[in-house]
């Protein structure tokens, strides 16, 4: 399969190299306005590089386009690219706003294309591990799912804050794997080092099925932080993305064992088990279920209709900020 990337970009370039580096799959076209940052790859004989991605999409009719340009211009770039019979890999978040989001999810229907929205951390081998242990019922009933997602301001991000940036990651991850709407969300927001948009975020997530979500995010640290705990009946679970690690907490008791949903009482310390999890790129796993669902007509890994939702809570969370108040809806 034929594969074109615009934006070159950070994410970008990370982008183009997974695709030069995939099975089954030639990278033939790069796009981007900036000479600067089309410059930086080296003229090769099999990738041709443009300044305009519509002179690309139709010179080089790619099977698929993966789309890392700023958010505000997801829809225009996505909408063109489904129009000319391509399918599309859009970074997160699908879009800027959720009527962009509606639009694109119309275009992929109306021009029978696949749309992905590239929420990578979904593929991260501690989250697949979170999601078995979740679906084997070692949890049991979950009460909280605790994000926290901590890092250096990075100057290049400019067109959104940290919600739709950073935060998005780990409301999709809390949707995966509660596979339940968020109801109601409350926010409290900074404007630390950011000049234009929120770089710190203290949010709540009620879940329809009761779950509560927190979200502790931000820019401010001089740690890289990524970690996702889940407290549940039977114990907790602590993954952390960037080692790939997993440890379970278990619920202990006298005699070991513990009976869900009945006889709940609290919890009690008991044995600690890290999980070995062989480590994998989670953009590469990304890529292969992407290739995996064009190559054999599947249903696309993250449907544009799940990348809505999660724009749908990130922006209420923004709403809830700005507003001092919970957000049932925008």
């Amino acid at each position: 399969m034929k594969a074109c990337v615009i934006g070159l970009g950070a994410m970008g370039r990370n982008h183009a190299r997974v695709c030069s580096e995939l099975s089954g799959v030639r990278l033939v076209g790069l796009a981007d306005p900036s000479e600067g940052a089309r410059a930086r790859f080296s003229p090769t004989p099999s990738v041709n590089i443009y300044a305009d991605y519509r002179e690309m999409l139709d010179a080089e009719q790619p099977d698929f386009v993966t789309v890392s340009a700023p958010t505000d211009l997801h829809r225009r770039i996505a909408c063109d690219a489904m129009a000319r019979g391509v399918h599309v890999l859009v970074e997160k978040p699908i879009a800027s706003t959720l009527d962009d989001a509606d639009a694109m999810i119309a275009a992929s229907e109306k021009h029978g294309v696949k749309l992905m929205v590239g929420h990578v951390e979904r593929f991260n081998p501690a989250v697949t591990e979170l999601k078995r242990r979740i679906a084997n019922g070692d949890v049991g009933r979950i009460f909280q799912l605790h994000a926290r997602r901590l890092s250096p301001f990075p100057a290049r991000v400019q067109d959104v804050g940290v919600i739709l940036d950073l935060a998005t990651h780990d409301i999709d991850a809390m949707l995966y794997l509660i596979g339940s709407p968020v109801t109601r969300v409350f926010a409290e927001t900074a404007q630390c080092a950011h000049e234009k948009r929120e770089d710190m975020l203290s949010g709540l997530l009620r879940f329809a099925s009761g779950e509560i979500g927190v979200l502790d995010v931000h820019w401010l640290s001089p740690q890289k932080m990524r970690q996702l705990t889940i407290v549940g009946e039977g114990g907790v679970l602590a993954a952390d993305y960037l080692a790939q690690d997993v440890y379970w907490y278990k619920n202990g008791s006298e005699n070991n064992s513990w009976h869900p949903a009945t006889n709940f009482s609290g919890a009690v310390e008991g044995d600690v088990v890290k999980t070995y999890i062989p480590k994998k790129e989670p953009l590469r796993v990304e890529y292969e279920a992407w290739v995996a669902s064009v190559r054999d007509n599947l249903q696309s890994p993250v449907p544009g209709e799940e990348g809505r939702a999660v724009l749908d809570v990130a922006l209420r969370l923004i709403a809830s900020g700005a507003e001092g108040r919970s957000r049932a809806r925008l």
